[in-house]
């Protein structure tokens, strides 16, 4: 088990600091760091020398209750490093021994934990970072705590003390505390802004097998705590001074990165070839022009120069704000059916919810069945 718990940190911490740096560097040059609060309430199962039930079974009178108080720095939407402390209360009980030999044996105890923790967003790792964020995010995390307990071990026959924290009728004493490895799983949920559920699976590993104060196959003890939490973020960005503001009237601004790759992509000799006019405001027909909308947020400006070489965009970017919306739209058409062909193309690059919207002038309209005609 020792083995195992090694293995999987070293692998959270190597996959932290190596799985995604590339799409660290290419979706924005300015660090974020997110600043985490939360508590999480749960019931805990245990399973050790005195436990031989399954998990469906413990069910029936071997639930207990417990919770943890926890906070982390989560560095730019992926990996991060935190404290907590956690309270869990444990009952179980055991009938036979390993080799059939009956035994009445009932444990209730408590224990205190403390320790530092090691974050990973999995959902960032394996499907990339969206600067707007996610609404579910698959998480884990993998720590190293200090345990303390206190504990009781009774003969559930006659309700008779066997052991009392830590020391027997014998007086043969039993340690109370030790190292404990809790590996975690869990599903964020983004119910506001700044506000997240968190749905958490825990297997706690004691580096002891004295937690329940008697010793028959089991090396390590284990605690299993599922759990339900809400928490709090909020985000502490370095920018530009130049992008310090945000605003709260009509904005446009174009980002042409077209002079610093002389190479452009090569699209599909079956799509629509884009040109575009000198002074980027071309006469269109009705007015009204067709875009790809790459992406939308309410939270500051992306460093749109990464974004669009990250995702290989070769055309102008468009930045339109209003009322502190930022909106970041690509390419200029005349009809429906060459941004629909574009939209494609932008699809097939990685920006798997981009759509065409249009505008006229500086204003988003809604698009009819009529202009589609075009």
């Amino acid at each position: 088990m020792r083995k195992v718990a090694t293995v999987l940190i070293l692998m959270l911490i190597f996959a932290a600091s190596n799985g995604n740096a590339q799409a660290l560097k290419d979706c924005d040059k300015n660090k974020t760091l997110d600043w985490e609060f939360g508590a999480n309430l749960g019931f805990t199962q245990y399973y050790g020398d005195i436990s031989n039930k399954s998990y469906f079974g413990k069910f029936t009178k071997e639930i207990r209750f417990g919770g943890n108080l926890f906070g982390r720095a989560i560095f730019n939407q992926l990996y991060g490093f935190g404290l907590g402390l956690g309270y869990y209360s444990l009952a179980s009980e055991k009938d036979s021994l390993l080799k059939g030999n009956p035994l009445h044996y009932g444990y209730e105890g408590t224990n205190f934990q403390f320790g530092g923790h090691a974050y990973l967003n999995l959902t960032n790792l394996f499907w990339g970072i969206r600067p707007e964020g996610r609404i579910f995010n698959l998480y884990s995390t993998a720590g190293l705590s200090y345990i303390s307990w206190n504990g009781t071990l009774t003969n559930t026959l006659n309700n008779a003390v066997i052991v009392d924290n830590g020391v027997n009728s014998l007086g043969l004493n039993f340690s109370n505390s030790s190292v404990v490895i809790p590996l975690t799983m869990g599903i964020g949920i983004q119910v506001s802004d700044n506000l997240r559920l968190n749905l958490e699976g825990s297997i706690q590993t004691v580096m002891s097998d004295d937690l329940d104060f008697y010793k028959d196959g089991f090396k390590n003890d284990i605690i299993l705590f599922s759990s339900v939490g809400l928490s709090y973020h909020f985000r502490a960005v370095k920018r530009e001074k130049s992008r310090s503001y945000r605003p709260t009237g009509p904005n446009v601004i174009e980002y042409d990165f077209s002079q610093k790759r002389p190479q452009p992509a090569s699209f599909d000799r079956n799509l629509p070839v884009l040109e575009f006019s000198g002074d980027k405001s071309p006469a269109l027909k009705g007015q009204y022009e067709f875009r790809v909308q790459v992406i939308a947020m309410s939270k500051s400006r992306i460093n749109m120069e990464a974004f669009a070489r990250r995702f290989k965009i070769e055309t102008p970017i468009i930045e339109n704000t209003f009322s502190g919306l930022y909106r970041y739209s690509t390419g200029r058409f005349n009809s429906f059916r060459e941004a629909e062909a574009y939209s494609k193309v932008i699809r097939g690059k990685g920006i798997h919810d981009a759509f065409v919207v249009a505008y006229r002038g500086n204003e988003r309209i809604p698009i009819s069945e009529e202009m589609k005609k075009d």
